[in-house]
């Protein structure tokens, strides 16, 4: 079916223009799509109205048919969570006097969202598309104020602290231009972007590049930790299905862990860097097209893009032959329109296809048929930020830094509930004891340590004891956690853990692509589980119950989405029993 409605979209949209895209541009233009409007488009485009309203009803900001003066979102993921969202949320509810997921007599339509990724200075919300802190106090009056027809806000758009390495014993890759003002094309030339492809293109060939990348051992920084050149590599050999000889390079800037915001600084710090990185990705596997599927939660960074795109464009980097080859490479941005569940690699590329961003079965395995039936490289903003680097420096002598079979550096970043919120790069093989307690500076004044969520709401929950956990792949997962993006959501004493969990489990029920029923319902089941918990106590019986539930969703999932949501859930039921005890509350 799937391939059916693609030969449709091509037919009648032109081959690569899907109802996606389509909807997406009406969305940017009057903020909602209403059922006359599928209706109008289907008929203009002759095709199925059921494509276009699964189409659009599948995807949270499509899914709205009613116009609203003003939009006012609330972030709830983890971090926001630990910072008051819940509270905040409240105060808006009862000043606007509409329910959460409503549009109020005044055109206010009040939303959750998840996340924007200032988690270092939460609660957060996004304004009408702005994201906002309310770290400070009288931030909700003045929002309140603003939305009643007052001046507007005057609140800046927060930003996050950046903390590269300071000294020669610690090694910057990722961080090497960070608050340099390398967002413009001369600056980022004046300090190295774009040497490492002028050096790949002219003096070496694929294959060369590929070994170099395969001497650095990197493995995926999204969160499977896959080897980056056996996947690079596994493209490079494949071919199309239909003769076209079409390879794409997909970057998956879906950075939807809460808790994580290392992609939206990269991007924002250091786009031609991330754009280098593409390029010289595309010329080791022997593609011409790439796509950055970039979060709409992120209006900032993708502004950021989209002019670094335009600079190297108009500079010949893009869509030219590059440095006197034949090599050429086209690059486009493929705006997110919020699915958390398009982080994974299959429902990203339906989702760029034009469909509904159900997961796809494996194998085959995009590097072998993805986009379109074509060898697809699908890799995440971190992973390919350090390419430049490798191809500068060397494969070996990225592979001298790191722990046993880490390779490298990664960056992690905090939240509020530690001293120095913020973005780190350190060394794989760091402790998160040393990540926390010393370059964070430890918890922040009146904050006892409790917990800590390392690489987004699939994470495993680890308490004080297990601190000395080394940060890489291997170790994380021994320990009962995940390296993932490494976002890391310190939780204190003032957190309760249970809400935390529960938090999890409906974010997977409402996030869940719905294709395979361990994830779509148990999700569901888990959260009334819960629910039911938390209303009558966590007996026996109901604990039994929820770990046999999360091991069915483990086991019987078709991604990690529903394999991974049991992780934090039974961290909870492990490490901190005392939280599931006090309840129901007195």
């Amino acid at each position: 079916m799937s391939n059916n409605l693609i030969a449709l979209q091509n037919k009648f949209l032109g081959h690569g223009t899907t109802a996606y895209d389509l909807l997406s541009r009406m969305f940017a233009d009057q903020g909602h799509i209403s059922d006359a409007d599928i209706d109008r488009v289907a008929r203009e485009h002759n095709l199925p109205p059921a494509h276009l309203r699964a189409t659009a009803k599948f995807y949270e900001q499509l899914s709205h048919t009613a116009p609203a003066a003003r939009v006012l979102r609330v972030c709830n993921g983890e971090a926001c969570r630990a910072a008051g969202c819940d509270r905040v949320l409240g105060e808006f509810v009862d000043a606007l006097g509409v329910a959460a997921g409503s549009t109020s007599e005044a055109g206010v339509r009040v939303e959750h969202v998840t996340c924007v990724g200032y988690c270092g200075k939460g609660p957060n919300v996004m304004v009408d598309g702005r994201p906002l802190s309310l770290a400070k106090p009288g931030a909700v009056a003045t929002v309140l104020a603003d939305l009643a027809g007052g001046p507007p806000h005057a609140l800046a758009e927060p930003s996050n602290a950046l903390y590269p390495p300071r000294n020669d014993h610690q090694p910057c890759v990722i961080m090497r231009r960070f608050g340099q003002g390398a967002a413009s094309l001369a600056k980022a030339r004046e300090l190295g972007a774009y040497l490492a492809l002028e050096k790949a293109v002219r003096t070496m060939n694929p294959t060369e590049v590929l070994a170099e990348v395969e001497k650095s051992k990197l493995r995926g920084r999204g969160g499977a930790g896959f080897p980056a050149a056996i996947k690079w590599k596994t493209v490079a050999a494949n071919e199309a299905a239909d003769g076209s000889g079409r390879k794409f390079v997909v970057v998956n800037f879906d950075e939807g862990d809460a808790g994580s915001y290392i992609d939206k600084e990269i991007v924002e710090q250091d786009p031609h860097g991330q754009l280098e990185g593409v390029l010289l990705a595309a010329y080791a596997c022997g593609a011409h097209e790439a796509i950055i599927y970039a979060r709409f939660e992120y209006p900032r960074a993708r502004a950021v893009l989209d002019q670094a795109i335009a600079e190297a464009t108009a500079a010949g980097l893009i869509g030219k032959p590059l440095f006197d080859s034949a090599f050429r490479c086209d690059v486009r941005v493929v705006p997110g329109q919020g699915a958390y569940i398009c982080g994974e690699e299959t429902s990203l590329l339906r989702s760029i296809e034009g469909l509904p961003a159900l997961v796809s079965i494996r194998p085959p395995f995009p590097a072998e048929s993805g986009l379109w039936g074509c060898p697809t490289a699908v890799n995440n903003v971190e992973t390919l930020q350090a390419i430049p680097w490798i191809v500068s420096h060397g494969g070996h002598a990225y592979a001298a830094y790191g722990h046993e079979d880490s390779r490298g550096t990664k960056a992690v970043s905090l939240n509020h509930r530690v001293r120095r919120p913020g973005m780190y790069e350190v060394e794989f093989g760091i402790t998160l004891r040393e990540i926390i307690f010393e370059l964070a500076g430890g918890m922040a004044q009146g904050q006892v340590f409790k917990g800590v969520q390392v690489g987004g709401p699939l994470g495993g929950i680890l308490p004080e004891r297990l601190l000395d956990t080394p940060l890489e792949f291997e170790a994380m997962a021994k320990a009962g956690g995940i390296v993932g993006h490494a976002g890391m959501v310190v939780y204190s004493q003032e957190d309760d853990l249970m809400v935390v969990g529960r938090g999890l489990m409906h974010f997977c029920a409402i996030e869940s692509c719905g294709k395979c029923f361990p994830c779509r319902i148990g999700a569901v089941r888990g959260t009334e589980l819960m629910d039911q918990m938390m209303r009558e106590g966590a007996t026996q019986a109901r604990i039994t119950l929820l770990q046999d539930l999360c091991e069915t969703m483990k086991f019987g999932s078709l991604c990690a989405m529903g394999s991974m949501t049991p992780l934090p859930i039974e961290s909870i039921l492990e490490h901190f029993p005392e939280d599931l005890a006090g309840y129901p509350k007195p």
